[in-house]
C-alpha cells in the first residue's frame, strides 16, 4: 500500500516492528529557536527597509519577498527534524534530513561511538559507516541513555553486532 495511509491494524502492527525510535532532544530545540528567530529577523528587517534612507525605494513586495525568504530558510532548517534512528526486526533505519534508508541486520557488521565523534556510527561491510545523528553528546545523559538502549536492541537482533571490541578487530 505504497503511498497511502495504513488502516489502524496495519499501523499498529508497522509500529509493533520499532523496538527503538529515537531523535536528537537538544538539536530540535535549537533548530526551532534558530527557525523562529531566523523568521523574526527578517520581519524585523522588511519593516526597517521601509523606514531607513537607504537611497533605494523598497515596497511591498520587496517586503513580502523578505519574509518569505525568511519563511524558506526556516523551512530548509527545519528538515533537520526529520532526523531519527530506529533499530527492530527489519533492521536498523536511519532518517536523515532528506531520506530514510534501512539496513537489514544481514548488512550491520556493529556499531561503534569513536571517541573523537559527536555521534556513534552503524559499520557496514567493506568498512563503510553511516553516522547516526540522532544520538548525539550534546544530548548528554538522554544521548547515554538513547545508544545503551539501542544496544541492546541491536544485541537482540544480532549479538556480534552490538560489542564494541568485536567490531573494532573486524
Amino acid at each position: 500500500m505504497s503511498g497511502q495511509s495504513m488502516g489502524g491494524d496495519a499501523a499498529a502492527s508497522a509500529a509493533d516492528t520499532w523496538e527503538f525510535d529515537h531523535r536528537p532532544t537538544r538539536m530540535r530545540q535549537i533548530v526551532v529557536g534558530l527557525a523562529v528567530v531566523i523568521v523574526i529577523v527578517h520581519v524585523i528587517w522588511a519593516v526597517i527597509l521601509v523606514r531607513g534612507d537607504t537611497g533605494v525605494t523598497v515596497g511591498v513586495p520587496d517586503q513580502l519577498a523578505f519574509v518569505v525568504t525568511g519563511f524558506i530558510f526556516a523551512g530548509v532548517l527545519l528538515t533537520l527534524l526529520r532526523i531519527r534512528v530506529r533499530a527492530g526486526a527489519p533492521g536498523v533505519e536511519i532518517t536523515g534530513p532528506l531520506r530514510s534508508r534501512l539496513w537489514p541486520w544481514e548488512d550491520v557488521v556493529g556499531l561503534t561511538f569513536p571517541r573523537s565523534s559527536y555521534w556513534p556510527r552503524l559499520e557496514l561491510p567493506a568498512y563503510e559507516h553511516v553516522g547516526i545523528w540522532a544520538i548525539q553528546t550534546f544530548d548528554g545523559a538522554d544521548g547515554v541513555t538513547a545508544m545503551s538502549r539501542l544496544r541492546e536492541v541491536v544485541h537482540a537482533h544480532k549479538p556480534s553486532a552490538a560489542d564494541p571490541e568485536t567490531v573494532a578487530d573486524r
